[in-house]
């Protein structure tokens, strides 16, 4: 299903690039380095492929980027917006340093029916789809 959503709005792209599935295990890993269980449809969309080299992070790259919010958060512990870093799954970039993510509630379960943009500069967050596939639809017609 991902697969041809993003083939069919990504024709004209050169830069994106389908990269293999990972495996059940390599999910299982990273949601323990992450600390949550991943939503169903991003397990979905890693079982169908591991990122594409452009907008979605391979599941090395959600580990990698959650390692690093911890690390930042501990740097700034002090700071307003370092208080919620550990709480989300960033599994997306624009490029620029902001990222697409989930977000856990305070009892450490995913809201699986938001998907936020975090912004970098501004150390916010805000809602911008309901699912993945209405992300990606947004995001390469320009709506986000």
């Amino acid at each position: 299903m991902y697969k041809e959503l993003i083939s069919e709005l990504t024709r004209e792209n050169q830069w994106v690039k389908i990269q293999p599935p990972c495996s059940e295990n390599d999910i299982n890993t990273a949601e323990k380095a992450v600390g949550y269980l991943f939503p169903k449809e991003l397990r979905e969309l890693l079982l169908e492929m591991n990122g594409d080299k452009y907008l979605l992070l391979s599941v090395e790259e959600i580990v990698k980027q959650a390692k690093l919010n911890r690390e930042i958060q501990e740097e700034y512990k002090d700071e307003e917006f370092a208080k919620e870093l550990d709480k989300f799954i960033f599994f997306a970039t624009n490029g620029c340093g902001d990222y697409y993510c989930y977000h856990a509630n305070d009892d450490g379960v995913i809201d699986e029916t938001s998907i936020y943009f975090w912004e970098h500069e501004e150390f916010c967050w805000k809602q911008v789809a309901s699912n993945i596939a209405e992300l990606l639809t947004r995001y390469y017609h320009d709506e986000v």
